[in-house]
């Protein structure tokens, strides 16, 4: 695989009050969702200063709670009677479950039937009414059918609400590490590169640079790029479950076309070996999925330009995502 080259970069103002502004976002998940930490790992090349930002030990055992409590706590008299629903692979599924239990608002979440036992479960543990579908088409057309019926829709990554409470991940990696220079994200739907990549330009402004890390078999937001648009992949050969959504956000791609620095695709058997070293090393508990920016780092893929003169005394401060923390138990047994 060739090297990624960054994109130009944009002269864009994040703060300005046509993109989403994460700080308010900030203040309303005070208190409700965790601050995880950002820790120090060998990332296995001297000229990296990695910290890892541990979202797998977040509420529910993702980032996703914090979109979905961004979303919950903004819902009108109206929507929270209606009550919410959303189509997922799990996380965020479960993290809408957890929400709308503690604001109590009922729940419904739409699932593929090859998803995860647990985070069917999980859902069910939170209250939420589960729906499994045959497949992702069938998926949409169960959720059309529920939105048609009234229901408030709280989509996992194409809206504002949701990216805006996703970018607080962001918006902590700045006011903790405001050293860092560069900033790996896991990417499915775009929803936490996006807002995490306003929250970094709004603290830092261009000091930073932010990388999107995508399986090779689900290149969403680099084909949306592309395109300059969504692209809608009908196959996605990869089995790296919960970052194959069936396209990235509109809302993400016009974000991160305005100013993201690139996107790196990643190898499946890439993203599962980092799953294990963050397991066997860290004694974290990753999912797949959450291991992909790391990845990035494990797997020396980072730009050549950005590491060009590094060394171990003039090292590139690094922070990656590690976004979920829901594996499916006997893979994760398997690792051990």
């Amino acid at each position: 695989m060739l090297a990624m080259e960054l994109r130009p970069r944009s002269s864009a103002d994040a703060s300005d009050r046509r993109w989403p502004q994460i700080c308010e976002a900030v203040e309303r998940l005070r208190g409700t969702v965790k601050r995880t930490a950002l820790v120090p790992f060998d990332s296995g090349d001297g000229r990296v200063e990695l910290r890892l930002k541990l979202e797998c030990q977040q509420v529910t055992g993702s980032f996703k709670a914090r979109g979905a409590w961004n979303q919950i706590v903004q819902l009108s008299d109206a929507e929270r009677a209606r009550g919410v629903v959303t189509v997922s692979s799990g996380n965020h599924g479960k993290a809408l479950a957890w929400a709308a239990e503690r604001a109590k608002v009922r729940a419904c979440v739409v699932m593929p039937a090859s998803s995860y036992p647990n985070k069917i479960q999980a859902c069910r543990d939170h209250g939420a009414e589960v729906v499994l579908a045959h497949d992702r088409d069938h998926c949409e057309e169960l959720l059309a059918e529920l939105v048609a019926a009234g229901a408030t829709l709280v989509h996992p990554y194409d809206a504002e609400r949701t990216l805006q409470g996703a970018g607080t991940v962001g918006w902590e990696i700045a006011e903790d590490w405001p050293e860092v220079e560069l900033v790996c994200v896991c990417v499915g739907g775009g929803g936490l590169v996006a807002g995490s990549l306003l929250a970094l330009r709004q603290r830092l402004g261009g000091a930073v640079r932010v990388i999107g890390v995508e399986p090779e078999g689900a290149p969403n937001l680099t084909r949306a790029l592309e395109a300059g648009k969504p692209v809608f992949l009908r196959d996605m050969p990869t089995k790296v479950q919960g970052l194959c959504p069936p396209y990235a956000g509109a809302v993400n791609t016009k974000i991160c076309a305005e100013f993201l620095d690139g996107t790196l695709l990643l190898s499946a058997a890439e993203i599962f070996e980092a799953q294990r070293d963050l397991v066997q090393r860290g004694n974290f508990v990753v999912e797949p999925a959450g291991a992909a920016a790391f990845a990035a780092v494990r797997s020396q893929k980072l730009p050549p330009q950005l590491l060009a003169g590094r060394t171990q005394k003039n090292p590139l401060r690094v922070a990656v995502t590690i976004s979920g923390g829901n594996p499916d138990p006997a893979q994760l047994a398997a690792l051990r």
